[in-house]
């Protein structure tokens, strides 16, 4: 196999993670994006993204963290480019919320340390939030987040030091493929691989009619809004931690979450805040970029409600979610053409995955099988449905 290459397609989180495993191994590999990354056009960029491992959306992911999170030590060590901030991670709820009881008992299960803090010593820890009710919070202070325009920087630059070649600004028309070998066409080219990874996000619908078909991946546009610290001290990783609010659908289905003011911050200034929850449907080639003005308000209208310490939003920006059905990442050989390995569906919560998912592909394309936990997230969970 090693003779002839195995095509990695999107190189953004997990292609460039991917591209880097493959690469390390020995393996010739061709690594191929229609942009050039890092870039804003898909779902790897913003500046930071939470990182945490007590895990409330299932604990089968948890093992996969703490090999996430060795791997972000090693990339930084290995390129000398920041990647992860450990500036810990508080998740606020009321008593009865899901969030921090799902954490808990994750971080219960795998030995993660964690801190319970009661309303008052909440209060007293972090004065910043404003939280109507009888708010409780659930601290991971080896938590933190990551940098994704780092994260994908450094691992392409791992993966030129071992060999792979990287083609940027590339399209892929059409892929190819049965169980020993595959295609992947270019405008005007093809190149014949013996192994294909398809990590194209949003495009994977497109690049994938077969799963497609059979799985449902929906891209949604979704936004983020930086907000002046009215309080500059307050609203520092010296003080604030990386947070998200449960706050029982007050604000809509889903959770907000921010990450504070850094040095060295990549990108637009201020205190980052996002709502992780159901977005508007859109086709990736076609959608506006441009942030819509109602959101950006309605943020700043929530966000006053639980930290009055920001001010006005400076900035904003929109990425791409790519949702499975059940909100969890679909990874695994392509049925029909198992010389094709695919990770789609990261449903707004894979970014911090990208070493560990980097190995999990290179585990199923060289080896056709991974001792990584993570058979859960395959194809199978839907035939079973």
């Amino acid at each position: 196999m090693k003779d002839s290459p195995v095509v990695v397609v999107g190189l953004g989180a997990m292609g460039s993670a991917a591209c880097a495993e493959i690469a390390r191994r020995g393996q010739a590999v061709i690594g191929l994006d229609r942009f050039a990354p890092p870039h804003d056009q898909g779902s790897s960029h913003g500046g930071s993204r939470v990182a945490r491992r007590a895990y409330f959306e299932h604990p089968g992911y948890v093992p996969l963290l703490e090999r996430a999170f060795r791997g972000w030590q090693a990339l930084e060590t290995e390129t000398g480019l920041p990647c992860l901030k450990r500036v810990g991670v508080l998740l606020i709820g009321g008593p009865e919320s899901e969030v921090l009881r799902a954490s808990r008992q994750s971080a219960e299960q795998h030995g993660i340390h964690v801190m319970t803090l009661a309303p008052r010593q909440l209060a007293s820890a972090y004065p910043q939030f404003s939280l109507p009710g009888e708010a409780w919070g659930l601290l991971e202070p080896d938590a933190g987040f990551v940098i994704p325009e780092n994260g994908v920087r450094a691992h392409l630059d791992l993966a030129r030091q071992h060999g792979a070649d990287l083609r940027l600004n590339t399209r892929v028309l059409e892929i190819e493929a049965d169980d020993e070998g595959g295609v992947v066409r270019l405008d005007g080219d093809h190149i014949d691989a013996a192994r294909i990874v398809v990590t194209a996000g949003a495009w994977t619908n497109t690049l994938l009619p077969a799963i497609a078909a059979g799985v449902e991946l929906a891209p949604q546009r979704k936004h983020i809004v930086w907000f002046r610290p009215r309080d500059a001290m307050a609203c520092s990783s010296e003080r604030m931690p990386a947070w998200v609010i449960d706050d029982d659908g007050a604000c809509g289905e889903g959770l907000y979450y921010g990450i504070p003011t850094w040095p060295g911050q990549i990108g637009h200034e201020g205190v980052k805040i996002g709502f992780h929850g159901p977005g508007t449907p859109v086709h990736p080639d076609t959608f506006g970029r441009d942030p819509d003005p109602g959101v950006v308000e309605r943020f700043r209208d929530d966000i006053g409600r639980y930290l009055p310490v920001v001010g006005q939003p400076v900035a904003a920006a929109t990425c791409l979610y790519t949702m499975s059905p059940d909100q969890h990442f679909v990874i695994d050989l392509l049925p029909g053409a198992r010389s094709v390995a695919f990770a789609a569906g990261f449903s707004g919560h894979g970014y911090k995955f990208a070493p560990a998912i980097g190995e999990l592909l290179a585990d199923l394309v060289m080896d056709g099988g991974s001792a990584l936990p993570a058979g859960f997230l395959g194809l199978g969970r839907f035939a079973q449905a």
